[in-house]
């Protein structure tokens, strides 16, 4: 017997570093808010009518994830991430693009950067959270997000393999490469679309890059995609922002055109910019204003321009309530017809991170 228990401590023993080399870590936040809105639905769609609702994601987009790491030696990691969407209003999780619709990804990292494939970010919708005015906050009517970052692109194609045709924020079966080197960030990407027809369709490739010191940081990418028949949609990004004593400042313009059929074109167009304040460690004012032109072949150009806000409170550092308000000026038919040509909100919401 003593023979034994001393033979399962040595294996205890011997199993205990790499134990220690590994690690694995359960996330999320959690946001609701109360929110009271003239011209807009449950949704954020366009409606002649007024709405109360509560919803999640008013602030930053609810979810819950894993990811995790192993120290191989000499440098060397193996990371992953599991990461799925939460609708703390429903109790839902996921969406139709999948169970781990935000993050799917297995990868290996080093000195030289790190490569991750699977479900994940393009390049675009990466870069825009360095510039946007509020945070990437307010995912359904952020024109950053939806726009920029092509969450809701409205065009009705999946361009790339997306598991959805309204948006291209986030693709299947690709393989991104980033890599840190002094004050620049080069990234690469390409998905492969996996189409029975042709290896140009449904797939999609970028680049991006970033440079920060100090308190400045600048960021640009690109991405195309094309859809199951060949038809091409390119987005494209670039701002950046700065830092001085409690002050942010965000600037960001994007653009992305995306061919409807063989003869029709829609173009989008972002300008952005807001600032963030802290007066203490509880106490900041965050703002931004996003106008957005849309042109389409053989018809009106339209868009809207939007002011959103944010008085924060934090009452730790994993907890904090917010008043949010926003306004929106519709031109042209972008809102749809029979709608309101001005809509406005007002949230009252809480956001926790575990």
């Amino acid at each position: 017997m003593h023979k034994i228990s001393a033979l399962a401590l040595l294996a205890l023993g011997a199993t205990m570093p790499a134990m220690a080399q590994s690690s694995v870590t359960v996330y999320g936040i959690l946001d609701a808010a109360v929110r009271t809105q003239s011209g807009l639905t449950a949704g954020y769609a366009g409606t002649p009518e007024n709405t109360t609702v509560v919803n999640s994601g008013v602030g930053p987009t609810s979810r819950w994830g894993l990811r995790g790491q192993e120290d191989l030696g000499g440098g060397l990691k193996a990371t992953f991430n599991l990461e799925s969407t939460l609708g703390v209003d429903s109790g839902t999780s996921g969406s139709a693009a999948g169970f781990f619709d935000r993050a799917a990804v297995l990868g290996l990292a080093g000195n030289w950067g790190a490569v991750t494939a699977g479900r994940q970010n393009t390049l675009v919708a990466d870069s825009v959270v360095v510039s946007d005015p509020i945070g990437m906050r307010f995912a359904g009517l952020n024109p950053n997000i939806q726009v920029t970052g092509l969450t809701g692109h409205r065009l009705g194609i999946e361009y790339g393999a997306t598991n959805n045709s309204g948006a291209s924020n986030r693709v299947n079966n690709s393989i991104k490469y980033s890599g840190t080197f002094g004050g620049l960030t080069a990234r690469a990407m390409y998905s492969f679309g996996e189409s029975a027809v042709s290896s140009t369709r449904q797939d999609s490739r970028g680049l991006g890059l970033n440079y920060a010191v100090g308190d400045l940081a600048l960021t640009s990418a690109y991405t195309q995609f094309h859809d199951a028949n060949g038809l091409e949609l390119d987005a494209a990004t670039i701002g950046g922002s700065w830092k001085t004593g409690n002050l942010r400042l965000m600037l960001n313009y994007g653009r992305n055109q995306g061919d409807t059929s063989t003869t029709t074109q829609t173009t989008n167009k972002v300008l952005s910019f807001g600032a963030n304040y802290a007066f203490n460690s509880q106490w900041s004012l965050n703002g931004g204003y996003y106008k957005v032109d849309r042109e389409r072949t053989g018809l009106n150009k339209d868009g809207f321009t939007r002011l959103i806000g944010f008085v924060d409170y934090s009452l730790s550092r994993r907890t904090k309530l917010y008043l949010e308000m926003d306004t929106t000026k519709w031109k042209g038919n972008y809102q749809g017809a029979g709608n309101k040509q001005r809509a406005s909100g007002v949230s009252v919401g809480v956001t926790h991170s575990f």
